[in-house]
């Protein structure tokens, strides 16, 4: 397969002419890849031996994000490759990264770095006859926190797009490689990210709500140069500042409790909800909307306009980390206005885009984790959130059903419907659950008014 390996690079000839260097002795190889270095804006313009081509961009801050886009857009390759411009890469490098993803058109790998400081190029160390030695001249401690994390994780294979994990954290951009297929999906490094740390969680987060799935790849084997983050001074006030700013950065971009505040209010929602009017017969497959679900179950709901499904929109609110679109088609609708009239992550509206497939070339795609469609009014926002998204299952949906078998809310994981949507995956039916096993009752059944004191106030 073709493969395309781009470099961010920001005034480092040294380093680049000993990566570049490397990537001329890989192994293993039948032919060799398109090398592109992504200048973030140097003063002056690194110096490429004929073949390796070079993309540039206005220094306007650090930007090495943004470099890895431009560089990837540059290219055709099959394969995206990314090294950074302290990376070396080991001699089988290339070879075992393009090993691991061939046949897998959704995988994410990631290679082992290690650590070390090289000599200057030109010193006796370096050796007479290689004034660019691929290995350093000496080897410093791995941290202990990728090994220990790649091992609880099997090598990143355990518990894709299970969020207790997070294994999007394994991810690290200077050892990274894809297909470019993947990389189109998840809509590529975010290039409006500026400052240092937190674009490859970012990418790698978008890449498993794409449907991605991730492989820890040992045996290729780059070099950092110098030591890990925990190695250079943590504690120094301007690296506390650094990582503080990536935390901060992260937590509106990643719709994870690992990354944000609970309860806080972003653009981009742990668990997007859309409420259907009584008897639209919503949520059926995905982009229809029929009378029954795959299973057969009625949907809908036998409520008129009596409170039911604002006081459905009131329980949810507790969740905290969530939007609610309600249709407007409800009876409920002008209840829905004046309850939520000041309050942002609600509003009267048609299911939003998240459920929808994006068109190529929209740029970085963002999705809430669950997206839950509310077909029948219940005590939803009663059920313990973190269980819910626990019972989701990775392909597919759950549904909760009353006791009569009627399908109250249908859940799904953004990357389970993106494996229907972009990778072809065809569900089986959805797993049903008992509402009430989870806390959830219906509201309104046969006609029954809500008081919607009572969901409020408790009177």
């Amino acid at each position: 397969m073709s493969v395309d390996v781009v470099i961010p690079y920001y005034r480092n000839q040294r380093m680049l002419d000993r990566i570049l260097a490397a990537l001329g002795r890989q192994t293993g190889l039948a032919d060799a890849p398109r090398v592109i270095v992504a200048d973030d804006g140097s003063p002056t313009p690194p110096e490429v031996p004929p073949g390796v081509t070079v993309v540039r961009q206005d220094d306007r801050g650090f930007r090495a994000s943004a470099a890895r886009d431009l560089g990837a857009g540059s290219g055709r390759g099959e394969l995206l490759l990314f090294l950074d411009g302290d990376t070396v890469p080991g001699p089988g490098y290339v070879s075992a990264m393009v090993a691991a993803l061939e046949g897998h058109p959704d995988l994410l790998v990631v290679g082992r770095r290690r650590y070390g400081r090289f000599a200057d190029p030109g010193s006796d160390a370096d050796g007479a006859g290689d004034r660019v030695a691929a290995d350093p001249a000496e080897a410093l401690p791995d941290p202990d926190w990728p090994a220990s994390f790649y091992a609880e994780t099997d090598d990143l294979t355990r518990g894709t797009g299970q969020w207790r994990v997070g294994l999007w954290r394994g991810v690290i951009s200077a050892v990274m490689g894809l297909h470019r297929r993947l990389y189109d999906a998840a809509g590529g490094f975010d290039p409006g990210i500026v400052g240092y740390g937190g674009e490859d969680w970012d990418m790698a987060w978008r890449c498993e709500q794409a449907g991605g799935r991730f492989r820890y790849v040992p045996e290729a084997v780059a070099w950092h140069d110098g030591p890990d983050w925990g190695g250079r001074g943590v504690d120094d006030p301007h690296h506390l500042a650094q990582k503080n700013t990536e935390s901060a950065r992260l937590a509106p971009l990643v719709a994870s409790p690992l990354t944000r505040p609970a309860g806080g209010v972003f653009a981009v929602p742990l668990v997007a909800v859309h409420l259907h009017a009584p008897g639209s017969g919503g949520g059926g497959s995905v982009g229809a909307r029929t009378g029954a679900d795959s299973t057969g179950a009625r949907t809908g709901a036998d409520s008129t306009g009596t409170g039911a499904v604002a006081a459905t929109c009131a329980t949810l609110l507790r969740w905290g980390d969530l939007s609610v679109t309600a249709d407007p088609a409800t009876p409920d609708a002008a209840l829905i206005a004046d309850l939520c009239a000041a309050d942002p992550r609600v509003r009267l509206d048609a299911r939003g885009p998240w459920w929808e497939p994006e068109p190529a070339g929209a740029g970085p795609r963002r999705r809430p984790e669950v997206l839950v469609d509310v077909l029948r009014p219940c005590t939803l926002g009663a059920a313990d959130l973190e269980r819910l998204r626990g019972l989701c299952p990775l392909t597919g949906s759950l549904t909760l059903d009353d006791d009569e078998g009627n399908v109250l809310a249908r859940l799904r994981t953004s990357r389970a419907l993106a494996r229907e949507q972009v990778w072809g995956e065809r569900p089986g039916a959805p797993v049903a659950i008992r509402a009430s096993s989870v806390g959830v009752a219906p509201l309104g059944a046969g006609g029954v008014g809500v008081r919607l004191e009572r969901v409020l106030g408790g009177w």
